[in-house]
């Protein structure tokens, strides 16, 4: 069947689709299913069944989770590749992903949460994204889920489940797809948001189960959900399966709420902070309960903190959020022992010891609001290293290793020398000598390594020159543009002039550009924070 008659055959059924009120809700929306073919995409200008399009997609996902899964051990210290390898065995990907908000009350406002950040979560592994608040961590899950809402728009980028594309879903895919329970969930701060207060424990674990197909009665739903309350640990379980979640403690019913969660055996875990409203005794028992249960079903997970020692005691990979971007990224040992953000170095010494007998350090200042645009670097005006490039272009994400990330211009090589944080400096000192005694010599001599860090690095230059050049063009474009137009405004020609100005700064970067900017440039901003400011960095 050619184009035209398969137009001629949609035109014909759309007579007996009148219960449908509107265009849009007809290409929405399928008819009955011995007798519908609807329009996919209008851009793509083609056309496909719906029928056939959900069984491929039944087939496309029913064949991603039969692939072989691959063991990965990272960072066992008996392996050169287990600190230079990167897994391949990807269970969600996040691609450079804008997001913004719109105003309820102004739709032409928008609140950009998300400025491209891109994250990859292994099977196996447990991934903590750890930030301040309004960072953006939790819009992340709520992407990976699927729940922004209806005021979130996704600008751009791609959000991926076991290779399967579903920034595009909508809440009628999200449902038929059966991704939510099976094939991804979540465990929220407040464990009430999960359980139904109207049901007793037991009938709510055996409900999942029976409703997913995954038990044959309700005997066998019985035992399972007592399996699986033991396997968090609750000593009781039968007794617990007969109450109510109002007659358990804060840390009984998240512990619950697990068990009901992981009995649908679901392949990735987004967990959005739920130790946090927990007793230090019961989070460290929940931590360790997340540990097995991810040790034992080889499950994906992303765990949401502001708690760094949480995130010390049971992540794999951590991803340092702030102002809506991961600024580093890397395993457990690379970002706590080798960190090379000074936000991270701000986390990591903000952290107290009272081993130290030192004043506790503080990251002055506050995250920048989202409804202002970001001009160049977002942590530049609360960063002691800044450079005077950080207040005129966005750094790029240089790469220290396979699994190393950091979007700091402190990296580039026309950067000058500088002194981290003395406690930083014995982090590093630490962890060098840690993989020297493990790998010998060859740690630091090894050409091959060399090689390919050598390798990014003029890869990244060279595609940030490309960037510059092609901005620079465009902006001269702009501004001759601009300077014909007799009718444009003095300040709109003024505005053009500037940007003009501080992108060509951008472009015709040197030595001098790299300087560390001391901190009475910043004094102004500071003062109303009652800080004394000083010169030079902090060790």
């Amino acid at each position: 069947m050619n184009q035209e008659e398969k137009q001629i055959k949609h035109k014909n059924l759309q007579g007996y689709n009148k219960k449908f009120a509107n265009p849009i809700i007809y290409e929405n929306y399928p008819a009955p299913l011995d007798m519908m073919e609807i329009k996919a995409e209008k851009d793509k200008g083609f056309w496909r069944s719906f029928v056939d399009y959900w069984k491929n997609l039944g087939k496309q996902i029913k064949k991603i989770f039969k692939k072989d899964k691959t063991e990965i051990d990272l960072f066992t210290g008996t392996k050169v590749e287990d600190v230079f390898g990167e897994p391949t065995n990807v269970a969600a990907e996040i691609e450079n992903i804008y997001l913004t908000f719109k105003n309820p009350a102004n739709p032409k406002e928008k609140n950009l949460v998300l400025r491209g950040p891109s994250l990859k979560i292994y099977e196996g592994k447990i991934h903590a994204l750890i930030g301040e608040s309004g960072s953006g961590k939790s819009v992340i899950t709520s992407l990976l889920y699927g729940l922004t809402g209806s005021n979130a728009i996704i600008e751009g980028g791609k959000i991926r489940l076991y290779g399967l594309e579903v920034q595009n879903f909508t809440t009628y895919n999200w449902e038929k797809s059966k991704l939510r329970g099976r094939i991804i969930s979540a465990v929220f701060q407040n464990p009430m948001s999960i359980l139904d207060p109207t049901m007793k424990v037991g009938n709510q674990i055996m409900e999942g189960m029976l409703v997913n197909k995954l038990v044959k009665s309700k005997k066998e739903a019985y035992q399972e959900s007592l399996k699986y309350l033991k396997l968090t640990k609750i000593n009781n379980p039968e007794d617990i399966m007969k109450k109510y979640p109002h007659e358990l403690s804060g840390g009984m019913i998240q512990r619950v709420a697990i068990a009901s969660i992981v009995s649908l055996k679901p392949k990735i875990l987004v967990m959005d902070e739920p130790t946090t409203a927990l007793d230090p005794t019961v989070q460290a028992l929940v931590l360790d309960i997340i540990r097995e249960l991810q040790e034992t079903f080889n499950i994906a997970i992303a765990f949401i903190t502001h708690d760094l020692g949480v995130v010390a005691s049971i992540s794999d990979f951590i991803n340092i959020m702030y102002a809506g971007q991961i600024v580093e990224s890397g395993t457990k040992e690379e970002i706590l022992y080798n960190a090379q953000h000074p936000y991270t170095w701000g986390l990591i010494t903000s952290m107290p010891d009272y081993n130290k007998g030192e004043r506790l350090q503080v990251i002055r200042g506050a995250v920048p609001s989202n409804l202002n645009n970001i001009d160049g670097d977002a942590f530049a005006v609360r960063n002691d290293y800044a450079l005077n490039v950080d207040f005129i272009d966005e750094p790029p994400m240089y790469q220290i290793s396979p699994t190393h990330f950091v979007k700091s211009n402190l990296l580039n090589e026309k950067a000058p020398d500088y002194e981290p944080p003395r406690v930083i400096k014995n982090l590093w000192a630490k962890y060098h000598s840690t993989l020297k005694s493990i790998y010998g010599d060859s740690y630091f001599v090894d050409e091959v390594i060399y090689n390919y860090y050598k390798n990014k690095a003029d890869e990244h230059n060279k595609v940030a020159s490309e960037l510059n050049n092609e901005r620079k063009q465009i902006l001269e474009q702009r501004s001759s543009s601009n300077n014909a137009n007799i009718n444009d405004d003095k300040p709109k020609r003024d505005d053009e002039n500037k940007i003009n100005s501080s992108e060509s700064k951008q472009t015709e970067l040197d030595q001098d550009d790299y300087k560390i900017t001391k901190k009475s440039k910043l004094s102004n901003f500071f003062d109303k924070y009652n800080d004394n400011v000083s010169g030079g960095a902090n060790e």
